[in-house]
């Protein structure tokens, strides 16, 4: 039986400025002075030995890698994670296209988050042609590029645009058999330019609001924000520039980059901060990938370090009594029983709230590191 595809370009598509925001980045932000709101001395200890545990890290040249959910660009945490960047207490950010796609909003139209009690009934829900446009295009160039997607996005904020090839340099590269990887990536850039009418040259993108953007700290950093996306998950799918090959591409490279940083982690430190999917998953593969690479090399990891955060309520203590039984509810904390399942030296589950969480950390970081 033939499969039935649907036609993204029968899709409407509206201005950004005509849709509804929840968030202003303005309202939402949450800077580096402002005061946090209390946590129990339990949660408080362990945000004191991870700022130690960061620090020593730091010493030692050893990777201190963030993953994190959508949440934290919504919660307006991006300028105050932005400083954990600059001030070098992290080495790697990693986080799912969801974020990234919030975070360019906030960037270029300074609102985000859409209602989608209203939206996804009228059939409007993140058909909004700018950050849709926007992405796929960084991505189809990017993957062309040998870009990673965090970097391609990125790269277009601090640009504050991208540049669409000419299709002679493009049909260079198809013909080039020397770069399979590169010819492919050429055809489908290709495809979209000649099918959509795509003039060559340069597409201005102003973002008045980047100085919000947590990628554009990185980018400015010098550190990689690897995005991890899962087919269909993200609204930028939903429009007809988007190619699912080029998404696989240069998400491809950013897997392999974060491996690697989890392949340093050794004396390090892993923050997985409300991503009760995408961090456990891809970190249970980077560090079987990383532990099957050190193991044949004669280093084995086994001091890396855990910390998980999230809202959900435990009352196991991870790090003392290891995998909780069945008849236990914390045992279907997923995320944490793959962390604790990775055998780290200490593996901590904090319920807090993001933002107490980050400006607490914050607030011990900057007392030690003076």
């Amino acid at each position: 039986m033939k499969n039935i595809r649907f036609n993204r370009d029968d899709i409407r598509f509206r201005p950004l400025s005509e849709c509804a925001r929840q968030v202003r980045i303005a309202d939402a932000v949450i800077r580096p002075d402002q005061t946090p709101a209390p946590l129990p001395e339990e949660a408080m200890e362990t945000i004191r030995n991870t700022a130690r545990d960061l620090l020593e890290a730091r010493e030692k040249g050893a990777s201190r890698i963030l993953t994190f959910g959508t949440h934290l660009i919504r919660n307006g945490l991006g300028p105050l994670v932005g400083e954990f960047v600059r001030r070098g207490w992290l080495t790697h950010l990693a986080t799912t296209g969801t974020s990234i796609a919030d975070d360019w909003e906030f960037a270029f139209h300074g609102c985000a988050c859409e209602d989608t009690r209203n939206s996804l009934p009228a059939g409007s829900f993140g058909l909004q042609e700018e950050p849709d446009r926007s992405i796929s295009l960084a991505l189809l160039v990017g993957a062309w590029q040998g870009l990673g997607m965090g970097e391609s996005i990125a790269r277009t904020l601090a640009e504050q645009g991208l540049t669409i090839p000419n299709p002679e340099l493009l049909q260079r590269d198809i013909a080039n058999t020397e770069d399979p990887n590169r010819s492919a990536a050429a055809a489908d850039l290709l495809e979209k330019i000649e099918k959509y009418n795509l003039r060559p040259g340069r597409i201005d993108i102003q973002f008045p609001y980047r100085e919000y953007s947590l990628q554009y700290a990185a980018w400015q950093a010098g550190i990689p924000l690897t995005v991890h996306p899962m087919f269909g998950l993200d609204v930028f799918f939903m429009h007809p520039l988007c190619s699912f090959a080029a998404v696989g591409r240069t998400a491809e490279v950013d897997f392999l980059c974060f491996t690697d940083s989890v392949c340093r982690l050794e004396d390090g430190v892993y923050l997985s901060v409300g991503s009760s999917v995408a961090s456990p998953m891809i970190f249970e593969k980077a560090l079987s990938m990383s532990q099957n690479v050190r193991i044949a090399a004669g280093c084995r990891m086994t001091r890396h370090k855990i910390v998980v955060v999230d809202l959900a309520e435990s009352k196991w203590d991870w790090m003392a009594n290891g995998e909780p039984p069945e008849n236990r509810p914390e045992y279907y904390l997923r995320y944490c029983k793959s962390f604790s399942r990775a055998k780290a030296r200490s593996m901590h589950y904090v319920s807090a709230d993001n933002r107490a969480f980050f400006l607490h950390l914050y607030r011990e970081l900057d007392r030690i590191d003076r």
